[in-house]
Parts: C-alpha cells; structure tokens; sequence
C-alpha cells in the first residue's frame, strides 16, 4: 500500500484533507492513483492511518481517514551526529539511517570534514537531505519523520553530550567494543547519541574534547571502515542491542 505524509495534520478518521503539492503529481501522474485506491497517511509525529482516495485529478488528490495503522518506531531515540561527508556519501547515511530507526540527523564540521560549501549550499544541501528522509521514510513505512537539523560545528555539539549516553566510534580505539558498551542497561531515557566521523577520521584534540565531555569512545572491529559504513553498523548494532531490531522496541 502506498505511503504518504501530511505534516502537522489532524488524521481524524472519516475526515478528509488533500494531499500535500508535492505528492499530487506522484500520487496522479506516476503511481496513478484513483477514486476508490487505498493508501496510509502519517502525520510525521508517529501516527498513521488508512486512506481512501476520494478525488483523483491533475491538481487535487483528496483522501479520507480510516482506522489507525500500528506504529512502526522504536522506543530507542537515536540521534545522529555525523560529520560531513563528500559526494552521495552524506545522501546514503541519512537514507539508510532513516531505515534503521533514527530519530534526528545533525551534520557536523569536523577539522577534516571533506566539504567546504559555498555560500548557498547549505540550504539547498538541507533541503536535498530533508527531501531523502521524506522518501526513505515513506519507503520504509514509518509515520515519524526524522529531523535533519542545520548544520553544527564540532564544538557546539560537544555542549549538548553532557549528560547523555554519547557513543562515538573511532579507528583507533581499542580497548572497548561497542558491544561491550551495549551490554550495560539502555538509558532511561532511551536517548544514545551517536558521533560518527568523517573520512579523515577524527583529530587527536577532537578525541581529547570528546572524552572530555563524557563520550564513550569505542570500535567497531579489526577493519577500518569508510564513513557510510561505520553509521550504518554502528545503528545497526546499537538498534539489536537496545532497540527494535532486539525485539524489545
């Protein structure tokens, strides 16, 4: 069944709204949707329900509510704190990241974050990501729809660690597994921030910071992973060990 969002909506059911302008022209045009089809709508905060189409046309699809579809979110709230990266690299974090469950993505400038933009790019970098987590969550069938925050400077996300359980892997690390981090009992809270680095990997006065602050540095094998790929692990794992994916979530 086809997956959309309506931002910020009441999903009262036997109500009826419209579709948001960005989805008319998929749901008419590309999955040819019409009258009578089934579909779910989320609102973007973790409800969703069953729709019927109603209206069909060029420039107006209208739905109307039906019952309430179970969640799909984990207990665990994991925010994200990756540092740039260049290319698609940054594109396939937030996508595969949303899969797994991730409650808010922050990019990060760390001293050897590839990226240098331009004045501009920013914006159109976060309407791009932003625009990801909206089809990776649909994709995905989630009916919360996670943040991407404007980016941070390293020293401005070290103030927001303290006092949360923060896990940051790094390629030097060696004396704690994430797993054996894992296996102590999961925040109350359920909140675990994790830090990832970018494809330079972190300097040493950057570690020294993050200590500092109460991170825990840990490692994620014998093997040097690219960036993408030691976010994608480390959720992955953190996921199995106190989320969803533990089938306790």
């Amino acid at each position: 069944m086809h997956y959309f969002f309506l931002e910020n909506h009441a999903l009262i059911e036997s109500n009826e709204a419209e579709l948001a302008n960005e989805d008319i022209n998929h749901a008419y045009r590309v999955l040819r949707l019409k009258a009578g089809d089934n579909i779910v709508v989320a609102d973007g905060h973790g409800f969703a329900r069953q729709a019927v189409i109603t209206i069909s046309e060029p420039e107006r699809v209208q739905v109307r509510f039906g019952v309430e579809i179970p969640s799909a979110e984990s207990s665990l709230q994991i925010i994200l704190f990756q540092a740039l990266a260049k290319g698609e690299k940054m594109d396939l974090v937030i996508r595969q990241a949303v899969e797994l469950g991730v409650k808010r993505i922050v990019p990060v400038i760390t001293r050897r974050a590839i990226p240098r933009w331009k004045s501009g790019q920013e914006e159109k970098k976060l309407w791009r990501w932003r625009s990801i987590v909206r089809s990776a969550a649909a994709q995905c069938r989630r009916s919360y729809l996670p943040q991407v925050e404007n980016l941070h400077n390293f020293e401005d996300v070290l103030l927001r660690f303290i006092g949360y359980r923060v896990l940051v892997p790094w390629e030097d690390a060696t004396s704690v597994p994430i797993l054996k981090e894992l296996k102590q009992p999961c925040p109350d809270d359920q909140a675990v921030f994790l830090l990832v680095g970018p494809e330079g990997g972190f300097s040493s006065k950057e570690i020294d910071d993050i200590v500092q602050v109460g991170a825990r540095i840990v490692h994620l094998g014998p093997r040097i992973m690219r960036t993408e790929t030691a976010a994608i692990a480390a959720i992955s794992i953190i996921q199995a060990m106190w989320g969803d994916l533990s089938g306790k979530g």
